[in-house]
């Protein structure tokens, strides 16, 4: 089943829906969310003896009034800390507001819980949700940083998304809660799940608060979270009579002078991940490290356009762009790529310098119809021609763009990765919960081109492939960080691929 992500546009029609049309009332969706926010506390801190909690004035602060009343009823000692006056409490917050003080939840002030012992305590942020508009104001940014100093001794559980991240963007709006645990609900928000919002939202959990199907096919989100479950099947299940012709040829197009790793990098990915055939077109001064690093390979020393063409013929893939430089030459390799891929009709990956070159030549042939590009947020701003704080200010909007310019299956790399492609004359965009910051060095994005090369020579399509590829490189990098933490490298990928393809 897809897991839809929601703007809070979308889940706040989503809710409206629900109060109308399944006739819950506001206040009861507010139970329901309470209820599941406080049992999250529970079943990740079940010693808990204290609860902190940090209310604001809208809906979010009514589910963190109830979720006070729900711990005092269970003999928990319970804490409000309010940010707005009481007056400004208004609709189903309101009656949560009431139901907690006349459970005798203690009023404190924030002098008051600085002072407080914490330990066994647990902190609930129910200050800002799903609404905020611009940064977050003063006051409250006083409280977001007390929290956070707390927050280095104490958990912190989030109620539907950190106070301060941008539930359509993932953005830090000035200053955001760090939560250990986010209890989000009714639809999962896309902030929680790239930029910032995806290391500020800590462990995801998610109720949909009984919402039927129906009513969630109404609302219609264009974003969701990979699930390769599937397609992983067709690249498993290989017939008993298989050969590596049944497999296709990747062919890798990269590493000028100086550069030859990327290029033997992005290789040895294909070949890991299970590619009929692999060939390098690399400078010849690669060749001995390229064959020594893996024999597996066919290596190709190549110092004109001309002699890449032979190559080109017999290949099914074509990975362009991993170390490949920007001199005479690595122009010469780009635009035979492309006058023999819209011959062909050639699936090209382009990356690296790929995408860079791809920004300032005019080409002869025309960009191949059928393309995967993977940009990093300085490639992506090069390539539509903005600078990189504005690609990462909404990276949903900047891979639409992308996707809409070249007309390709983009993935924009980084904190929560996307792929953006088209389908049925309509964008969609998948999502990645995986990966860690340890995947921050260079080499990493070889072995994604080499992926994607190694599943389209496989019979994936490209949004298949490169779905697949994204989702299982990040996976591959998170298995190898428990182990070597910050310190994992790219050729330690490439040897975990082979878990998930087993």
């Amino acid at each position: 089943m897809t897991m839809n992500l929601y703007t809070s546009q979308e889940t706040k029609k989503l809710d409206s829906l629900a109060i109308r049309s399944q006739k819950v009332p506001a206040f009861t969706l507010m139970q329901k969310a309470s209820e599941f926010s406080f049992n999250v506390l529970l079943n990740n801190w079940p010693n808990t003896k204290k609860v902190f909690v940090f209310c604001g004035k809208g809906n979010n602060a009514g589910d963190g009034y109830l979720i006070s009343h729900l711990a005092k009823e269970m003999g928990l000692e319970s804490f409000i800390i309010q940010a707005s006056p009481s007056n400004k409490i208004s609709g189903a917050s309101r009656k949560a507001f009431k139901l907690a003080l006349e459970s005798k939840v203690k009023r404190i002030s924030i002098a008051a819980f600085k002072k407080k012992s914490l330990k066994d305590s647990v902190i609930v942020d129910a200050l800002l949700g799903i609404g905020i508009k611009g940064n977050v104001r003063s006051n409250l940014s006083k409280l977001i940083l007390e929290i956070n100093k707390k927050s280095t001794n104490i958990p912190v559980l989030s109620v539907d998304i950190p106070s301060g991240i941008c539930s359509n963007t993932g953005i830090n709006l000035g200053v955001h809660i760090q939560a250990d645990v986010t209890a989000t609900f009714v639809g999962r928000k896309r902030g929680c799940f790239t930029s910032t919002g995806r290391t500020a939202s800590g462990n995801v959990v998610f109720d949909d608060l009984g919402i039927s199907s129906s009513l969630k096919s109404q609302i219609k989100t264009n974003c969701y979270l990979l699930d390769t479950e599937k397609s992983l099947l067709k690249l498993k299940n290989r017939k008993g009579d298989a050969h590596k012709g049944d497999f296709g040829h990747v062919l890798v197009i990269g590493g000028d002078k100086g550069f030859g790793g990327a290029a033997i990098l992005a290789s040895k990915a294909a070949v890991f991940s299970g590619a009929g055939l692999v060939s390098l077109a690399t400078r010849s001064i690669h060749v001995e490290a390229a064959l020594s690093s893996c024999p597996e390979l066919m290596v190709n020393g190549i110092e004109s356009g001309q002699d890449v063409e032979e190559i080109l013929a017999k290949s099914t893939v074509v990975v362009l762009g991993p170390g490949l430089g920007q001199s005479a030459w690595s122009e010469q390799m780009l635009q035979r790529t492309f006058m023999e891929a819209k011959k062909r009709n050639l699936p090209v990956v382009l990356d690296a310098d790929g995408l860079n070159l791809l920004t300032k030549l005019k080409l002869k042939s025309g960009i191949p119809r059928k393309m995967v590009i993977t940009p990093h947020p300085g490639e992506a701003a090069r390539l539509v021609n903005k600078e990189v704080n504005k690609i990462q200010e909404d990276r949903f909007k900047s891979v639409t763009a992308l996707e809409k310019k070249f007309g390709s299956v983009s993935v924009l790399k980084g904190s929560g990765s996307l792929v953006c492609y088209k389908r049925g004359g309509k964008q969609r965009i998948g999502v990645c919960e995986a990966g860690n910051p340890g995947m921050a060095k260079g080499g990493m994005g070889d072995v994604l081109a080499g992926l994607i090369g190694s599943f389209l020579s496989q019979g994936l399509g490209l949004v298949e492939a490169t779905e697949v590829a994204v989702d299982l490189h990040s996976k591959s990098a998170d298995i190898a960080s428990l182990e070597l933490g910050m310190t994992i490298t790219p050729t330690d990928v490439i040897r975990n691929i082979r878990y998930f393809l087993r």
